[in-house]
Parts: C-alpha cells; structure tokens; sequence
C-alpha cells in the first residue's frame, strides 16, 4: 500500500448530492400510499368474497343433489375403545355404540343405503383424523357423527354441529343438521341454541361456540371429522349423558333406539326415499 494515500469516502465528496439515491427515495415515497391503497383494496376485496362465501345459507326451496341410490352413509360411534368419551348417568362411548348399531340395523334393512362405519369396531381406539380418514376411504354420500353432550349443571336437550360456513358441504350438512333438530323436537327433546344447530371453532386449543345465524368464515378449525370430510357431515349431541332425565328418553337402551329411528328417518328425508317399517329382526 502507498504511504499517504486517502481513501474516498463512499458517498463522495463532502456536500455533494448524491442524485441516484434521491431519485430512488423519491420514487418509494410516491408509491408508499398507492400501495397502500392497493393493500387496502385487496383486503377489501378479501372480506367482500369471505362475507358472499358466508351468506351460503341453504334457502328454503333448497334440496341437495343427491343421484340415484344406494347412497353410502357413514355411521360414527364417538370415542370408543380406550377413550370413554364423558361420564355421566352413562358412558358416553357406551350410548354412542348403542346408538350407532341400531341406526346401522336400520339402514342395513333398507335397500337404499349402505352403511359403513369409521373404525373397525366400537372397541378399538382411533382418532378423530383416523376415522376421517376411514369414512373418506369409503366414499360415502353422508357422515353423522354421534356423541353425547355433559355438564356440571343441570342441563339437557339436543344439538348438532354441520360443516362450518365457507367450507365444501357446507350448505348440505347444514340441510341435515335441520331435518336431525326437527326429528328430535317432534321425539320430545328440547333444542338447544337455536333450533339446535350450533357451530364450533378451536381458537387457541380452546373450543368456542357460534350460533346458526354466526355466518362470519372463519380461519379456525372446526371439529377434526368435519373439518376433514369429503361429504356432508353432521356431529350429533344427541343428550346429556348427566341428566338422569335427558339419558331416560335418548340415552338408555331403549333412548339410543329411539335416538337412532330419528336419525335414520332423517337421512330418509335427506335423499328422499320411503322409509321401512322396521329393521330386520
């Protein structure tokens, strides 16, 4: 290196403008608000499409498009094997078996349907992604999820949770979901919510309850095996298994009986067809 020799500062001579540079600044100010117009029209446009997707409703003259049978339906006992499900006045994964055997006697006695299960048996444990997965494999026509609901009060009477608003099915689940809350109404339950049907959303591992009228589309999850499902799917709340009076009428041997002639009578309605008088013997 040569002794004495300066080196240039890298902006250039002291008190020089540097016009490159000013022009790029000035061209990022002038564009700063139009993109931030742009932005805020996108977003815009963005709520536009999710509140049209939430209006989605299925109107009154609404029937859906179901083809000719036999129809495939998925039947699925909530929790079973290791997992009890809530205990109460009964076990919740006991009346959940119970009811889905007698809903599958049902639809076995009538040649329009083919009932399919989401688990091997009522005793082995699966999970909720399994049993997706398992009612997927099997392509069917509908899916009725059915549970039973606890809590540490008095409380009682029906509900069902659909496919959320935004989502594929969601329409036709929520066309099931009436004729399910109709069917136990007329069998004597009450409705919970309104006229039974209920939305749930995972927020933070926390579940949080919609209304029918909450139409919002939402980025949380709902329920795994609705969230999943290639077809119209419905979970049922059929009663609380912690009211003695409420697992009476729904939930006993002759409730989940009961409980299951709603159930197929309204997936009667659902595609349409003449019910049969009774299941095989």
């Amino acid at each position: 290196m040569q002794k004495g020799r300066r080196t240039k500062s890298r902006h250039g001579k002291k008190g020089r403008f540097h016009w490159p540079l000013l022009l790029v600044g000035a061209v990022v100010l002038i564009s700063i608000p139009k993109a931030w117009q742009m932005g805020s029209e996108w977003i815009a446009v963005q709520n536009a499409i999710r509140e049209a997707s939430a209006v989605e409703e299925p109107a009154e003259d609404f029937r859906p498009d179901v083809g000719e049978p036999p129809y495939t339906i998925a039947v699925d006992a909530g929790h079973g094997g290791d997992d009890p499900g809530a205990t109460g006045i009964v076990v919740e994964k006991d009346m959940t078996a119970q009811t889905a055997e007698d809903l599958m006697e049902w639809l076995r006695a009538d040649p329009n349907y083919i009932p399919v299960t989401t688990r091997e048996s009522y005793d082995t444990t699966a999970t909720p992604m399994e049993r997706a997965e398992a009612s997927n494999h099997q392509h069917p026509d509908l899916l009725l999820s059915i549970h039973g609901n606890s809590a540490a009060a008095e409380a009682s009477g029906f509900e069902c949770y659909p496919i959320t608003p935004g989502r594929v099915w969601h329409r036709e689940s929520v066309y099931f979901a009436r004729l399910l809350a109709s069917g136990m109404e007329a069998a004597g339950s009450t409705l919970r919510g309104q006229n039974g049907i209920r939305y749930i959303y995972y927020e933070n591992g926390e579940k949080v309850l919609a209304e029918a009228n909450d139409l919002r589309v939402r980025e949380e999850e709902t329920f795994t095996l609705l969230e999943e499902s290639n077809c119209p799917a419905v979970l049922a709340e059929q009663c609380f298994v912690t009211s003695a009076a409420d697992v009476d009428r729904f939930g006993d041997q002759d409730g989940c009986a009961l409980t299951a002639q709603v159930y197929y009578q309204a997936i009667c309605s659902y595609f349409g067809t003449q019910p049969v008088e009774a299941p095989a013997a």
